[in-house]
């Protein structure tokens, strides 16, 4: 079974249209157990009485409710938690990835990947900053980090029994930056990486906002010496699956 997480958080115009997409690519793919698990974070606009009436015409959906903003990273790990898939995948709800490109990543469930992750190949439409941003903080994550992605921030499918594994919480942008580091040090993974097309937001999106910015940033420097203890002990411990 596939879980598919979905996060909302004020996207009365999207989420449905979002949804849509996910069960096209579901439909595509040919996957008929699966579960949608949308959790409004703190919602003030009628996305959840949106979501709720899809819930009636669709019972593989599953609808949690915070009572405030906490943001995307804790929303990945609660979605984690209440999970029952084999594989998992969180989807954003803005409607940012078309069916094709969803089907590109979950048509490789039961494929034996552990992970299947992605970077975005249509660089020419996405905003300069986001560009620019992209050139020089992939690389540098690279670097520190010890790894070799092409992109940290990608939609990812995983084997949900290593997430279920994770004894860490991220609520920051930089929750999947964790993951990858963490895993990828702790595990021979068999790891696939694609390339997919992303329908930029460039109005609403809150991952380039100051304070989310600064509290990546701390993020980054806790993960990277976390990195350093993931490699030093794995330097005298044979990695095992």
């Amino acid at each position: 079974m596939l879980s598919v997480i979905v996060p909302f958080y004020n996207e009365e115009k999207l989420i449905k249209k979002s949804f849509l997409e996910i069960l096209k690519a579901l439909k595509y793919s040919k996957i008929r157990k699966y579960e949608v698990i949308f959790i409004d974070d703190g919602s003030q606009d009628k996305s959840l009485s949106i979501v709720k009436n899809l819930k009636k015409k669709n019972k593989n959906i599953k609808i949690f409710e915070n009572k405030k903003n906490f943001g995307i990273g804790y929303n990945f790990f609660k979605g984690i938690s209440k999970s029952k898939g084999k594989y998992l995948i969180q989807i954003p709800s803005d409607n940012s990835h078309p069916s094709k490109e969803i089907f590109k990543i979950i048509k490789f469930v039961n494929k034996d990947y552990d992970i299947v992750t992605t970077y975005y190949s249509n660089n020419v439409q996405r905003s300069y900053f986001r560009n620019i941003f992209t050139l020089f903080y992939t690389p540098f994550l690279n670097f520190i980090y010890g790894t070799k992605f092409p992109y940290f921030n990608g939609i990812t499918l995983f084997k949900t029994h290593l997430l279920k594994k994770l004894k860490f919480n991220n609520s920051s942008f930089s929750y999947q930056i964790e993951i990858l580091v963490y895993l990828h040090h702790k595990y021979n993974l068999n790891l696939k990486i694609i390339p997919t097309i992303l329908k930029d937001r460039r109005k609403g999106s809150k991952a380039f906002r100051i304070k989310n910015s600064l509290l990546v940033l701390l993020s980054i420097i806790k993960i990277f010496f976390k990195s350093l203890y993931y490699r030093y002990s794995n330097f005298f411990h044979k990695r095992k699956d």
